[in-house]
């Protein structure tokens, strides 16, 4: 329960914060909170050689999903990373693609006598490919970014994964080079664009106890993606610095459970659930991390959501899931214990 409190009371002022831009917002928040909280539950307790056996197929389900997105998704916003389902409305498949990378590699690194080994990954690689070309900048170097932080607490030299990324860096360079939707990303180096400026410009309108709930100005016209990928600074205005503290007690409590949990399954010899809780830990902190660089103007827009709060359906339904990962590690623990 210690990760799912901080969950359940992030998602919950979540959809508060994107009420205020909208009833319609609200309602379709709602629907997949409930849904994201069901999956949640439900994830926490699939049998653990079920989970491992599903780690292949996951990766390569998610890889197909991609791939169907980029040759048939309709083109939005420069991008072709939203899949249409009839029904539901947009899905984002490369989010799902996060906790999919996480399966995979504690499945590889379930065997504390064998050292991680880089060509093991290259299902990852092959996945970040894919990524990159719908184009999606941010999400890619996010998943580097966790495979990364999991290679390392899984063993591997610091030397070799720096190795790794210096390789890789040309690389990444002459796609980036190659397409314009990315290289306006990188724009943020030569000064802050628009968003970010009215991003900041919300957060210290805001002060110490925020202009309230729904009072905000910059949402108005001003800032945009204010219920998505600026959402932070949206808190910022409307409930101040001490909103914003709040967030980070959050954020902070989840990462603290979350790495109680993982040093549990690690004293057990539980190493597939230690990576497993390690990695679905980082998907939601990182995440929160980069975004509120992001939102603050010291890290440039990568189109990364603030977990449980950014309005969307995949961005939440993946944190909720990352939760019922932990949370099922957890009980695995429990379960071991004699009565």
């Amino acid at each position: 329960m210690g990760v799912m409190v901080p969950a359940l009371l992030l998602t919950a002022l979540g959809g508060l914060v994107v009420y205020s831009f909208g009833a319609q917002f609200a309602l379709k928040q709602a629907i997949w909170a409930i849904a994201g909280v069901g999956a949640c539950v439900g994830v926490s307790r699939i049998p653990r050689e079920l989970l491992e056996r599903l780690a292949v197929p996951t990766l390569a389900s998610a890889a197909v999903v991609l791939l169907v997105a980029i040759l048939f998704a309709p083109r939005i916003e420069g991008t072709h990373r939203w899949l249409v389902i009839p029904g539901i409305g947009t899905i984002q498949p490369s989010e799902f693609t996060k906790l999919a990378v996480v399966l995979f590699l504690a499945s590889r690194f379930r065997h504390k006598d064998r050292a991680p080994r880089f060509v093991d990954a290259w299902p990852v690689v092959v996945v970040c490919v894919l990524v990159v070309l719908a184009p999606d900048l941010g999400t890619t170097v996010f998943l580097a970014a966790v495979t990364g932080a999991m290679y390392l607490v899984a063993g591997a030299r610091i030397g070799r994964i720096v190795t790794v990324v210096v390789c890789a860096l040309p690389v990444l360079f002459l796609v980036i080079r190659s397409n314009a939707y990315m290289m306006k990303r990188l724009e943020w180096v030569n000064g802050l664009g628009y968003q970010q400026e009215q991003a900041l410009i919300a957060i210290g309108n805001g002060g110490l106890f925020g202009v309230g709930l729904g009072a905000g100005v910059q949402k108005l016209g001003y800032l945009p993606a204010g219920h998505t990928d600026f959402v932070f600074a949206n808190v910022g205005e409307e409930l101040g610095f001490l909103g914003i503290a709040i967030v980070g007690i959050f954020f902070a409590v989840l990462l603290v459970h979350g790495l109680r949990v993982a040093l549990g399954a690690e004293e057990r010899g539980d190493r597939f659930g230690f990576h497993l809780a390690v990695g679905a830990t980082l998907v939601i902190v990182l995440q929160a991390i980069l975004n509120i660089a992001v939102a603050t103007g010291a890290a440039p827009p990568k189109g990364i959501s603030l977990p449980f709060l950014s309005q969307g359906g995949s961005n939440l339904m993946v944190s909720l899931l990352a939760v019922g990962l932990i949370v099922g590690v957890a009980r695995h623990a429990r379960r071991e214990v004699p009565s």
